[in-house]
């Protein structure tokens, strides 16, 4: 096997043209190359290939034991679609009719994520490790003997480090009242107000928080991760515009910051700003394309940009890591909907339901499928929890008239 760098069958593949142009650079770096002689059988039917061929040259015939006439795939066509994104197998046998040059995209490159650099930010949880009271309330002492004995040098690095040892240990009360007694020590340091920020997000005192990075922020503009975290609390506090403009700066500081993206994409979606938030969504996939709630919401927002295929594809690789992620559930039961397939819409739909019983956002999408089927009965049973849970008039609004059109 050969390591050849052209790529230009890939180039014409539907399923690369689809992909974020980050994401389809790092697969096209993953492509193999493999020669076959006429007649060389290169999968048979039913046979587990975990891979996805692009022919370069040649021919390659696909028969699959059937009435159906063989078929002949010529330079830029492919097959092995769900071999490589579901794991099936072989629907064909795959036989070389010429000297044959394939490209080759295993599985395994397939679900690799895109090299990413992720900088600092709030996580939701930090694991809680077994330390001793007694080492804690030691740590509080190493600060003052640092001061007072061994110098600044020593000291920055207690400061780097003792904080977040508390916080794994659960202390955040501890590393709170360390970095306050350290900024009295060294109230020019941007970082130490940084980390208090951190702290007192962890604690829900947000609003201490956002004063803490704040004035880490006025003493060091450029310090990526406090801009990004204090956007994170004003986007809580619904101050978006003002959000968006910090995750802005972050990202001006470190443009591989993927969760910087992310909350970019979240301000401008609270903010209606459709096309900015698919924009932004789509750059953290291109960092990142494992992140399956950022994937499956922008798969929505490109839905309403016609790109109905696309949007398909992105559920259906999200279903493959989650099959019981209720946003892609609900997608493709939308694209069945508007492919006119309401029985297979219901399928996903009811699916989405079960999961998540109280969007009513699935209930209306529900009571349209039903009403395809001509089973006003049923529709209007969910138009009418939408009316009784919903709290969008919009979505209000739309089953009201739905509502009124199955009555009749």
């Amino acid at each position: 096997m050969a390591e050849i760098t052209t790529i230009s069958a890939a180039n014409h593949n539907g399923l690369f043209k689809e992909l974020p142009p980050s994401r389809r650079r790092f697969l096209e770096s993953r492509l193999k190359i493999v020669e076959f002689s006429p007649g060389t059988l290169i999968i048979g039917q039913g046979q587990l290939g975990d891979y996805l061929g692009i022919v370069e040259s040649g021919q390659v015939k696909l028969e699959n034991g059937r009435a159906q006439a063989a078929r002949t795939l010529n330079p830029g066509d492919s097959f092995g679609n769900e071999m490589l994104r579901f794991g099936k197998p072989s629907a064909f046998t795959i036989t070389a009719q010429t000297d044959t040059v394939l490209q080759i995209l295993e599985r395994a490159d397939w679900l690799t994520p895109s090299p990413s650099t992720l900088s600092r930010t709030i996580p939701s949880r930090l694991p809680r490790l077994k330390k001793s009271t007694r080492i804690i309330l030691l740590s509080i002492l190493v600060l003052a003997m640092v001061v007072l004995e061994l110098g600044p040098a020593l000291l920055e690095y207690s400061n780097a480090r003792l904080p977040d040892r508390f916080a794994e240990a659960g202390q955040y009360d501890r590393a709170r009242q360390y970095l306050e007694f350290a900024i009295r020590l060294q109230p020019e340091s941007a970082s130490l107000y940084g980390k208090l920020g951190d702290i007192l997000a962890h604690e829900d005192q947000n609003m201490e928080a956002i004063e803490a990075y704040q004035q880490a922020i006025s003493l060091d503009e450029y310090l990526p991760w406090v801009h990004n975290n204090l956007g994170v609390l004003l986007l809580e506090q619904e101050f978006y515009a003002l959000a968006a403009d910090h995750f802005q700066k972050a990202l001006e500081l470190n443009p591989e910051n993927t969760s910087a993206y992310q909350n970019l994409g979240n301000a401008y979606y609270a903010q209606d700003e459709w096309e900015a938030t698919a924009d932004s969504y789509q750059k953290a996939l291109e960092l990142d394309f494992t992140l399956l709630e950022t994937k499956a919401a922008w798969a929505g927002l490109i839905l309403y940009e016609d790109r109905l295929v696309e949007a398909r594809l992105v559920w259906e690789d999200v279903l493959v890591t989650d099959p019981r992620h209720p946003l892609a559930l609900q997608g493709l039961g939308i694209v069945a909907l508007l492919e006119d397939d309401p029985a297979l819409a219901l399928m996903y739909l009811d699916a989405a339901r079960y999961l998540n019983p109280g969007d009513p956002t699935t209930h209306l999408y529900t009571g349209m499928a039903w009403e395809a089927l001509d089973r006003p009965e049923e529709a209007a049973k969910e138009f009418q929890i939408v009316l009784e849970s919903g709290t969008d008039p919009e979505l209000i609004g739309l089953a009201t008239a739905l509502l009124e059109v199955v009555v009749d």
